[in-house]
Order: structure tokens, then C-alpha cells, then sequence
């Protein structure tokens, strides 16, 4: 009588690792290509402090203004649908309505993505700094009755806020893409809050890291 011959663990082993290996290669055709990460190089302009900014002597305030900005941003998919996003980025140095003073602001953000087969929803916090800077002396401005002397800034001086953020962004295709945002400074504060609004377009280099 011929004797059955039973597998042994090593050759057990061996066939559930080719088994493994032939289900990976099946599959991996059907993930999609921005699993691993993103990188993207953003411009656009951002409104700052919409409503807060006295903008003449009658009392006036801000809507919006020209400020251009730079910002760069590394998607990296946890899921297809789902990605951290951290973000770094400034606006150009600009004057206001004082021409001595020059003022700039730079942007340090943690953003998770969630993407859907219509738009991009972001949410995210970090911290958003302002640099003002001068050549020193004073400038004389109406106070309301009088005039009043106030000293310009002789070196650079930087503030610090932690901003929330929220936004959506819609992908025209592979390489470009379109986002709108608004930064929430002092959320707790319902006397000193304020809002930020931006847009941008981003170019999408793709897993380059």
C-alpha cells in the first residue's frame, strides 16, 4: 500500500507566501497613483482681516486687498480618500498706508484632506506670523480731534497667532487645482476674532520624496 505524503512546514510556508505575492501583484494595479504623497507649489492672494482694518478717516473698514502669497504642500495619503497635508508658505512683503512700514506674514500649518469624487474638503490649524518692520523715526496721524506722533518700527517685529483652518479644494486634473480657505484667528473670543480668505492655484508635482 503506497504511503499519502503530507506537506511539511516549510513547504507550507513557501505556498502561502507565493499565494500572498501573486494576491499582491493582482492588486496593486487597482490603487491609485497619489497613495504614497503629493507635492504642490501654490499661488495665490489672501484677504487679511476682513472687516477689522480701518481703511480711511470716515471709519471705513477692509473687504479685501491685494496681497499676494506662496505656499507649498505635501499631501500624504493614508488612504486613497484621506491625507495629512502639512503646509508652509508667506505672502509677499508689502507697505500698508503707512509706505514707511513694511509688513509680511508666513504661515506654519498641520491640514488633513479628505478627497471625494466632487471636491477636496481641508481642515487644519497651525501657527500664522507677522513681521512688520521699518526705518525707524515717527509719523504724525489724526486721532480723531488732533494729530498724534507715533514711532515707526527700527527692526523687524514679529507677532504670533494660532489660526484654524478651513477649506475645499477642486482638482481641474492631474497637475492642477484650485482652493479656497479662510484662516480663523482668536476662535474663543467672540469680541476679538477675525477672518482671513484666501485662494489659490496649485500645481501638482506628484510623488517626487
Amino acid at each position: 500500500m503506497n504511503k499519502k505524503k503530507f506537506p511539511t512546514f516549510k513547504h507550507s510556508v513557501l505556498t502561502i507566501l507565493l499565494a500572498l505575492s501573486s494576491y499582491t501583484t493582482e492588486a496593486a494595479p487597482k490603487s491609485k497613483s497619489r497613495l504614497n504623497n503629493d507635492l504642490m507649489l501654490s499661488v495665490g492672494n489672501l484677504c487679511e482681516y476682513i472687516g477689522k482694518i480701518q481703511t480711511d478717516d470716515k471709519g471705513s473698514t477692509n473687504v479685501c486687498s491685494f496681497m499676494p502669497s506662496i505656499s507649498s504642500s505635501l499631501d500624504y495619503y493614508l488612504t486613497p480618500e484621506f491625507a495629512l497635508s502639512p503646509q508652509i508658505g508667506a505672502t509677499l512683503p508689502k507697505s500698508g498706508r503707512d509706505e514707511n512700514i513694511t509688513r509680511m506674514t508666513m504661515f506654519a500649518l498641520m491640514n488633513v484632506k479628505y478627497k471625494t469624487s466632487f471636491m477636496n474638503f481641508i481642515v487644519g490649524t497651525g501657527l500664522y506670523f507677522t513681521r512688520v518692520s521699518g526705518n525707524g523715526g515717527e509719523a504724525i496721524l489724526n486721532n480723531g480731534n488732533s494729530t498724534e506722533s507715533f514711532p515707526l518700527p527700527k527692526d523687524a517685529v514679529y507677532s504670533r497667532n494660532l489660526i484654524l483652518n478651513l477649506g475645499g479644494s477642486y482638482d481641474f486634473n492631474r497637475e492642477w487645482s484650485g482652493e479656497i480657505y479662510t484662516y480663523i484667528f482668536n476662535l474663543e473670543s467672540s469680541v476679538d476674532r477675525a477672518f482671513s480668505a484666501g485662494i489659490a492655484l496649485s500645481y501638482h508635482f506628484g510623488e517626487v520624496l
